[in-house]
């Protein structure tokens, strides 16, 4: 029953997409915008919106409620957009032509470190900006793990797998973490690993972000750490049509040798460092970042006018 159940779920999905897949990719973008947009008006009252909103406040970005609410509805116009227009990317940016779309803003010993496989490094970022289509650029260069959460549907995770969602990458499942099989191929390929550490971690280490101190995952950390790899903050940002902004902060950051003294030390540092290069990308775009993350729990918002 369960499984007929899920195959129902999916195929609502599936006629859509044969109906849209004769839309020009010029739309896809705009197309799924606006019904992001729309869906977060018409759910504006909902606890996840105000959610949204607040996050928005707290963190500083708006001054009047109405600001906040425009910043936190774009984002999830820009979430659907970005989605709908990934699943047709394939057909236009590839590993060709990618550099017609795609503007890399890094430092050059960054850019010589992320498309000179020499080492495995790592890719710490965020819910932000045009992540999947950030892969075709990275696995032009090197071979590319993600850490995600696959679909509970398996009808779904199937569509997505079928028509290359992720590209190139190699999806490492987050219930599985980070295994010795995954380790190992990851070191032998010199591949680029990248880690998603934004969401709340009662398990984190707090660390201030956007001027408050919320609790980190420390799993970018602790992993550079145990193995020496350097690391890139940053993020792949939507510039236009078709046209992203590849954007990694500072020089690459290159893990200090610990002792047991001095891990917990390190782990604080590198993570609080890691944060503070996120949210320098965030405020390049914060009309491209997730807020609907429950990020500031216990973070009562600002009181500002509404307008």
């Amino acid at each position: 029953m369960r499984a007929f159940l899920r195959y129902l779920q999916f195929l609502p999905l599936a006629g859509l997409w044969w109906l849209y897949r004769v839309v020009p990719l010029r739309w896809a973008y705009p197309i799924g915008w606006g019904v992001g947009a729309g869906c977060f008006a018409l759910l504006r009252r909902t606890r996840r919106a105000r959610i949204a909103v607040d996050n928005v406040l707290i963190a500083g970005l708006a001054h009047t409620r109405a600001e906040a609410y425009r910043i936190a509805r774009d984002s999830l116009g820009h979430f659907a957009g970005h989605v709908c227009e990934a699943l047709r990317l394939g057909h236009a940016v590839n590993a060709r032509n990618w550099r017609d779309h795609v503007s890399v803003e890094m430092t050059p010993e960054a850019e010589r470190l992320l498309f000179s496989p020499t080492c495995p490094i790592l890719l710490a970022t965020g819910h932000l900006g045009a992540w999947e289509a950030g892969i075709t650029a990275i696995t032009s260069a090197r071979p590319l793990f993600a850490v995600a959460r696959l679909m509970d549907n398996p009808y779904l995770q199937r569509f997505l797998n079928r028509h290359n969602f992720r590209g190139g990458a190699t999806i490492i499942p987050k219930r599985h973490g980070f295994s010795g099989k995954a380790m190992r191929r990851w070191k032998r390929e010199n591949a680029a690993l990248t880690i998603l550490f934004d969401q709340f971690s009662s398990s984190g280490v707090p660390t201030p972000f956007f001027g408050h101190e919320v609790p980190v995952y420390t799993s970018p950390a602790r992993l550079a750490l145990s193995t020496g790899a350097p690391v890139l903050v940053g993020g792949f940002l939507r510039a236009g049509p078709l046209r992203y902004r590849l954007v990694a902060i500072g020089d690459p950051i290159r893990p200090p040798k610990v002792t047991p003294e001095t891990h917990q030390e390190a782990l604080r540092d590198l993570t609080a460092e890691f944060v503070r290069r996120l949210e320098t990308v965030i405020r390049m775009a914060p009309e491209q970042y997730l807020w609907l993350h429950r990020r500031f729990r216990g973070i009562p918002p600002p009181q500002v006018p509404d307008r």
